[in-house]
């Protein structure tokens, strides 16, 4: 404990008081916000929040607002992290409206809540020596709600009609993360005092499951401490007690999405009561998953061979089947025979050629050498002989007959090395020259092309068109096939 905390009479959440305005307390941080900045109009000063959420029991949890200059946010920021125990000395504690209380926090157990302010108190890390603190930091792991309290999964998504579109509703979960996606920088519009960080927010789209929806849900993370932590979650194996989870619609998707949000709160493999914990984990172990990773990798998996395509299809049947009025909900997938010309064939475009991480397979985006989670990093930092990632090809085509044409193509991995006759890594090497020549033995030309067709789902946008063989035939011979068709 530090020496100006010993000198204050250290009290329970449960004994605040409206009145009190000198609050001590030793408290577990279980969630923490990101700071929020704003000018201060009066001194002209950059001033700024950032909020924890805290508790010391199983039954007591409340919000402890900072505020202060900007480097005093900047330096709790940097210091205080979820898991932390933490003394708060000097507090003032403010009211609640109870029961409603605002969105923009976690929903405090208490009535009270605690406003640390840069001058009259302050927040340090609790003593490690401290035997106390073990007790206090295994609340990280204990819900202060019930685990039977929560939704399932497909009541979520029955729940919400699509036509609807119900946005801003809030429920507690109870799932294990199925997948951890790469992480996404995005560019937003700052203020110049935040000119440093060139405008870049990051998410992190995770896909969590249970036992009565194993296709899965997007879960997206936008808070840097939340993102931190989950690049450490194990598919399968970690489970999540989420409360107060946003749901909504997501138009690009086009299904009902999870957003953490400022007022939820996620107990990692949480301990609790009853055998929920272990059933879910139980039922990952045994029902095969889909594949969740939106990338041209996963779609190779598993492809049928070329004799077994046999049905042959227009364009307009193809997308009839895949999501207009033929479509079947049942099947995911159908196998279809194109006889057609190549009307696009994007050998030097952005997606040309793809690279996954060898650690956790993940897609490497095109700007970037290596995988970005700490996970994999610190696998590298270990094994630094080892290759960091391996590439494939990925080209996108475009496939046109007298009914329409297909957009959503693609032609990659060892089918495009073998329909090209060139090997990645002597493709990579290929000049711009030779790739263009590469370019027209395929463009403008007729094909019989087999491709198995992936229908759009819940994590993925559009349809996949994957080209599992394709042969140059003749113009009499397409004339023939389209006339009998």
């Amino acid at each position: 404990m530090s020496n100006s905390t010993q000198k204050r009479k250290i009290l329970p959440l449960a004994e605040m008081q409206p009145t009190m305005t000198n609050f001590s307390t030793v408290v577990l941080i279980i969630s923490k916000s990101s700071p929020n900045l704003f000018l201060d109009k009066l001194s002209g000063n950059e001033r700024g929040v950032i909020t924890l959420t805290v508790r010391d029991s199983i039954s007591h949890i409340t919000n402890c607002t900072c505020w202060g200059q900007k480097s005093c946010v900047d330096e709790y920021d940097a210091m205080l992290h979820i898991g932390d125990a933490v003394d708060i000395v000097g507090a003032k504690v403010m009211s609640l409206s109870m029961p409603h209380e605002p969105r923009y926090q976690p929903r405090a157990t208490l009535s009270c809540a605690l406003t640390v302010n840069e001058g009259s108190g302050h927040i340090v890390r609790h003593d490690t020596n401290d035997t106390a603190v073990k007790a206090l930091q295994q609340l990280i792991h204990k819900p202060h709600k019930p685990l039977g309290s929560a939704l399932n999964l497909v009541e979520v998504v029955s729940g919400i009609g699509l036509q609807e579109r119900l946005i801003n509703a809030y429920v507690d979960l109870l799932v294990v993360v199925a997948a951890v996606r790469p992480l996404r920088e995005l560019k937003r519009k700052l203020t110049p005092s935040h000119g440093k960080d060139n405008g870049l927010l990051q998410c992190l789209e995770l896909i969590v499951i249970d036992a009565s929806y194993p296709d899965g849900m997007l879960l997206s993370l936008w808070q840097a401490e939340w993102i931190r932590r989950a690049q450490y979650w194990e598919p399968r194996r970690t489970v999540l007690h989420l409360i107060d989870v946003r749901i909504s619609y997501s138009d690009y998707y086009r299904c009902p999405v999870l957003n953490h949000a400022a007022c939820t709160l996620i107990y990692e493999n949480p301990q609790a009561a009853g055998g929920d914990c272990d059933a879910l984990l139980s039922f990952v172990a045994t029902v095969p998953l889909k594949n969740f990773e939106q990338s041209v990798l996963t779609d190779l998996q598993d492809l049928p061979t070329a004799c077994e395509i046999q049905s042959q299809m227009t364009t307009k049947q193809i997308y009839s089947r895949a999501e207009g009025e033929l479509c079947n909900p049942a099947n995911d997938r159908f196998t279809a025979v194109l006889y057609c010309m190549v009307t696009k064939f994007d050998i030097d475009g952005f997606s040309m050629n793809t690279s996954k991480n060898t650690t956790c397979q993940r897609l490497i985006p095109r700007n970037q050498n290596d995988c970005t989670s700490e996970a994999c990093q610190l696998v590298f930092s270990l094994e630094s002989n080892e290759p960091r990632h391996s590439s494939f090809i990925n080209i996108n085509i475009e496939l046109s007959d007298q009914t329409g044409t297909l957009i959503e193509s693609r032609l990659s991995g060892h089918v495009a090395e073998r329909v090209m006759g060139i090997k990645t890594d002597d493709f990579q090497r290929l000049s711009e020259r030779e790739k263009t020549g590469l370019k027209w033995r395929f463009l403008l030309k007729y094909f019989e092309v087999k491709l198995l067709i992936r229908k759009p789902a819940g994590m993925r946008k559009n349809l996949s068109a994957i080209v599992v063989d394709m042969q140059e035939i003749a113009l009499n011979k397409l004339v023939e096939k389209i006339a009998v068709f």
